[in-house]
């Protein structure tokens, strides 16, 4: 995704909101200085959102680490809350009368569970889902689907599913499970080391994907697709169909997976994939881009 001046201020939120917050929302001056820097001399046209996010979470490392008391509490408490609710998940979507209609309601809880804020949270305790909650209610609107999504997924073979954050990670099983049904190989990426509230190995395991899921691969950051030899570039190459969940993966892989189509979850959070997406901002998409 080619990025806006309004993508500078959403990274510096993003990164610094982070920083701060678990530095008990005091301020860090250098820090401020320092991403400000990056992103006066770094982001152009040609940039890659991803990246360019990565080499500024590179610069808190000075003052504090990625994973902490803070999100561990936040990211346990989220778990258990939607492993609470995927019996009522499982479901909605196995009320669904056809099998098209089962794979979209998965892609549509997995959509709504993208709910973590740009800003940093608040306060430690697990973040709520009620878009997701309202739709197996029967009180809220489908998430917007844009491409013939299904048929797509079933003349796929190899399906590269990048994840975001742990708690939601708990719908993609339902996604997951979906795609297996339907004799699909799937590669699920998570963060390690601990990203913030990132979904870790730890987190897949438990929700049991790494039984559900073929292999589970891990990322240092954000994935952006290139030459490297790690287990995640390699199942990149060999995919035919990339799931990408959230803003910043929608980011770093918009226009980066030439020859394979992406499928894109996630709740349209600003003004900039609003735009590229042409999609109200505040609505969940899912989105294929051919």
């Amino acid at each position: 995704m080619q990025p806006d001046i309004k993508c500078g201020l959403c990274i510096m939120e993003w990164v610094y909101g982070r920083a701060i917050a678990q530095n008990r929302n005091q301020d860090i001056p250098e820090l401020f200085k320092n991403i400000a820097r990056l992103l006066t001399h770094e982001i152009n046209a040609s940039a890659n959102m991803g990246l360019l996010c990565n080499r500024a979470v590179d610069l808190i490392y000075e003052f504090v680490a990625p994973q902490s008391d803070f999100w561990e509490g936040i990211k346990e408490a989220t778990n258990q809350y939607v492993k609470g609710l995927l019996p009522q998940a499982e479901a909605y979507v196995n009320k669904a009368r056809t099998a098209q209609g089962k794979f979209q309601r998965a892609c549509a809880l997995a959509a709504t569970g993208n709910v973590s804020p740009l800003g940093a949270p608040t306060a430690r305790k697990a973040f709520a889902f009620p878009e997701a909650l309202a739709i197996m209610a029967g009180k809220r609107s489908f998430p917007v689907i844009a491409g013939d999504v299904y048929q797509t997924a079933l003349q796929s073979r190899r399906v590269f599913y990048v994840t975001d954050n742990a708690g939601e990670i708990g719908f993609d099983t339902l996604l997951v499970a979906m795609l297996k049904e339907m004799g699909k190989q799937v590669t699920l990426v998570v963060k390690e080391p601990a990203f913030f509230e990132d979904a870790t190995e730890a987190d897949a395991a438990f929700f049991d994907l790494h039984r559900l899921a073929d292999d589970v691969v891990t990322v240092n950051k954000v994935f952006v697709p290139g030459k490297g030899r790690t287990a995640a570039d390699r199942a990149f190459r060999q995919s035919d169909l990339v799931i990408s969940k959230g803003t910043g993966n929608y980011e770093a892989l918009h226009g980066e997976t030439p020859g394979k189509p992406m499928l894109s979850l996630l709740k349209i959070k600003c003004d900039p994939i609003s735009r590229d997406m042409g999609i109200g901002q505040g609505r969940f998409v899912v989105k294929l881009d051919q």
